[in-house]
């Protein structure tokens, strides 16, 4: 009895302790289809998350908008992005529809807008990227802001708006910089290796290394962090320095460049066929043409049989190879693949992209295109020059609308002091008719030039040159009362006034009268009268700014307007439209 007892105990014993153990299993298994977990994986074993993914679906660990975001991580890691496109969109229309997560829906946004961008959709993904923008900004979401900025840099680099992109490249950095967060010194190290790499394309190397160096602190601050995913860190490494062994290449500093070479294949990812093209600028470079090839062989390889699109990726490996062959002096290769290079940029500017991985598959077998590409090639190059010249247009016109600008800009500064200094001399002034220096109170002084005294006023004055001397004192005082009539009573302002008139009010002969008024004056009578009316008329030009120019002169007492113009140019340096469009200036 006591052994069947202590057998039933035994028995009862061994079923918990298996329970227990199958529950513990079951519980270690579920953590594997945890968002976490495949998080931490997708980027080293895309395949494998891929399948936890299809588990977690089943049994309903993770929501479907989560599972579809991160089938597009790992498709997209793969290379196979028009899957990774497929699936995000599936996870936008969902939470489109629910409309309960707006920051997962931003995060869907911002993959719809870089894989549109990957796949050569440059359009669709502007509209993405600005959508997402005005998405992040009503949450404050600096992370996704920070990527669609990115994008749309990228985008511009590729439509050749090379300073618009750069523009966004340093917005997108001076956003990231300085943050803690894990995920944005990850994406921030990224878009210093992008910036990197668009530097070193458009031969801007020194900038380049010093991107380069910022990175490596970048990637340094990165290691410290105990939760950065596996071979992340690897990777960052293996693309910096392959990236720095062909810049110190580039500087002829072979020794460096060689150094870092080494240091790229102590790294796993270097072994692994994307990994392999991170060297190939390098490998050009250093004339190592055929691990050039086999670089892209094995990449192109993949892409034939993982890829689902066609796009400037690929076209980047091909030219790679053209390349390489032009350095082998291998140009029968060199003529396919640049027939294979022109097939396929049409492909993406013309086709479907849903045909796109069937249309790669048939540019390896099809050989009868020479007549088609040749047509492409020369419209092309028609369409190029024509841009070119209309460039050339554009530009030429931009430089002399800036000339004119400058020089318009020079004449009006120019004119503003004149007519500054015009103004400051008539506020010191009693009498804004009056002569100064010589005969009166006047504050601008006489700039117009003396005229030539006629030959009956030379005869005249030689017949009286005996009786000068003792006239001078007398032809002063003359002078004041004659200068006190004709401004109080503006007999200046008649066109008809004349040096008999004048002579006739002081009883002086004309000949007696011009030795006054050159003693007096410095001028001649013409002279002093037109000094008075210019000064008249720079009054005028002050008090009535809505005068014109003709109503100008005939107040003024001048015949016409051009000699207005050409007696107000000698006097002011400016004419007189000039004088007046300075004084609103004042306003």
């Amino acid at each position: 009895m006591k052994s069947i007892r202590l057998v039933i105990c035994i028995y009862a014993f061994l079923f918990c302790n298996n329970q227990l153990l199958f529950a513990d299993g079951t519980i270690n298994n579920d953590s594997l289809y945890t968002e976490e977990y495949i998080k931490s994986i997708y980027i080293a074993e895309p395949k494998r998350a891929l399948e936890l993914l299809d588990g977690a679906e089943n049994r309903k660990t993770i929501s479907l908008q989560v599972i579809n975001e991160m089938r597009s991580l790992s498709y997209r890691n793969m290379f196979m992005n028009k899957l990774a496109f497929m699936y995000a969109k599936k996870a936008y229309l969902l939470d489109s529809i629910s409309q309960k997560d707006p920051k997962h829906m931003l995060k869907m946004t911002v993959y719809l807008a870089e894989l549109s961008a990957i796949m050569s959709k440059y359009d669709e993904s502007m509209h993405y990227a600005l959508n997402g923008i005005r998405q992040a900004q009503e949450l404050g979401d600096r992370e996704a802001r920070a990527r669609l900025f990115f994008c749309m840099g990228e985008n511009n680099w590729r439509l050749s708006f090379k300073d618009k992109a750069y523009d966004y490249f340093d917005r997108t950095i001076e956003l990231l910089r300085g943050s803690k967060n894990m995920r944005e010194m990850m994406l921030l190290s990224y878009y210093y290796g992008a910036k990197m790499g668009f530097l070193m394309n458009d031969s801007r190397i020194e900038e380049a290394l010093e991107v380069g160096f910022e990175r490596e602190k970048q990637i340094e601050r990165l290691k410290a962090l105990p939760q950065v995913p596996v071979g992340y860190v690897d990777g960052q490494y293996s693309y910096l320095y392959s990236k720095l062994a062909y810049i110190y290449y580039v500087e002829k500093k072979y020794v460096q460049a060689e150094q870092y070479y080494q240091k790229y294949l102590s790294k796993k990812e270097s072994h692994t066929p994307d990994g392999k093209m991170y060297s190939v600028p390098y490998l050009m470079l250093s004339g190592q043409y055929e691990k050039v090839i086999d670089n892209c062989r094995e990449f192109k390889e993949l892409m034939k049989a993982q890829q689902d699109t066609l796009n400037e990726q690929y076209l980047t490996i091909l030219r790679q190879e053209v390349k390489a062959y032009q350095g082998m002096h291998n140009y029968k290769e060199v003529a396919e693949l640049q027939e294979n290079i022109l097939a396929i940029t049409d492909s993406i500017n013309t086709r479907d992209r849903k045909n796109a991985a069937l249309e790669l598959n048939a540019m390896y077998g099809v050989s009868e295109k020479e007549e088609y590409i040749a047509e492409q090639a020369s419209q092309l190059k028609i369409r190029n020059i024509t841009l070119c010249f209309l460039a050339c247009i554009v530009v030429l016109t931009l430089f002399i609308l800036w000339r004119l600008w400058c020089f318009n800009r020079t004449v009006k500064y120019k004119n503003r002091m004149l007519a500054r200094l015009i103004n400051e001399k008539f506020a010191n002034r009693k009498d804004g008719n009056q002569l100064s220096e010589v005969y009166g109170q006047q504050a601008i002084s006489s700039e117009i030039e003396p005229e030539l005294i006629s030959s009956e006023e030379l005869e005249e004055l030689s017949n009286e040159t005996d009786k000068i001397s003792g006239e001078e004192e007398e032809n002063k005082k003359i002078f004041q009362e004659l200068n006190q009539i004709v401004i109080q009573d503006q007999l200046y302002l008649s066109p008809e006034l004349s040096r008999e008139d004048l002579a006739r009010i002081v009883h002086l002969n004309n000949a007696r009268f011009a030795r006054m008024i050159r003693e007096c004056t410095g001028t001649n009578f013409n002279g002093y009268i037109n000094e008075l009316r210019i000064n008249y008329a720079i009054k005028l030009l002050k008090m009535h700014p809505n005068y014109t120019i003709r109503a100008i002169a005939d107040e003024s007492g001048f015949n016409s307007t051009p000699i207005l113009y050409n007696l107000f140019k000698k006097k002011t340096g400016m004419t007189p439209y000039e004088f007046k469009k300075a004084q609103e200036t004042f306003k």
